[in-house]
């Protein structure tokens, strides 16, 4: 069973997601890979929000690098993490950091945890980060509404990361009906599809485009 630890928001959050972009970057850029965007998603990136105590970061890449992104990552001491349903990115951990979706226990070198997701620019998962993200820090009305979900939850188990995140539907779909997202990504996100495929990088692409409804990273 999965338990998750909900810490209070460490303002402390966005230095250390600037310290990992700064690394991430320098991966990056040595193996010759354009970076388009790297982006502070999740409720760690969201100033007054009870969160998990990960740092989740949308890597966004063309889709032409895909594949020598996913290489220099994992050169970079970054595994890559299947999730269970197919989705339209490529999550990585920390390798210097056991994995451990819900928080729960301490890290072994003592920092905080990470959750890196490789993205092409468009795609339903990247705008369902940047749709939540920006839509809880505009509102605190719904920040509080979603901390005060996440704390209750918090006193649960779960079968795994899955179930945690189905019981937080309900409040991310209100959250998602107050953004400026378009229909065709609505569609995609709130029609959850677990499929039960591996994200694996293919030629040039990323396959498997159904997405589960989740506020940030779920690994």
């Amino acid at each position: 069973m999965l338990k998750i630890q909900i810490s209070e928001y460490d303002p402390t959050w966005p230095a250390i997601f600037e310290r990992i972009k700064e690394s991430l970057t320098a991966i990056l850029t040595a193996s010759g890979v354009p970076i388009l965007a790297i982006e502070h998603i999740g409720s760690t990136s969201v100033p007054n929000l009870a969160a998990k105590p990960i740092i989740d970061i949308d890597i966004v890449v063309a889709p032409t690098s895909i594949t020598a992104a996913y290489q220099a990552l994992s050169f970079g001491g970054y595994a890559f993490n299947p999730e269970n349903t197919g989705i339209d990115r490529m999550s990585f951990r920390w390798n210097g950091h056991t994995h451990d979706s819900g928080a729960s226990r301490p890290t072994e070198d003592g920092e905080v945890r990470r959750a890196v997701y490789l993205n092409m620019p468009g795609g339903v998962s990247l705008q369902n980060h940047l749709a939540v993200r920006e839509v809880l820090r505009r509102d605190e009305g719904l920040r509080e509404e979603y901390s005060e979900v996440k704390r209750r939850l918090a006193e649960q188990e779960f079968s795994g990361i899955g179930a945690y995140g189905g019981a937080k539907s309900a409040v991310l779909r209100k959250i998602l009906g107050r953004s400026e997202i378009g229909t065709e990504a609505m569609e995609g996100i709130t029609s959850v599809n677990p499929v039960g495929k591996e994200v694996r990088a293919e030629g040039r692409e990323m396959r498997g485009f159904a997405i589960g409804l989740t506020g940030g990273g779920e690994v």
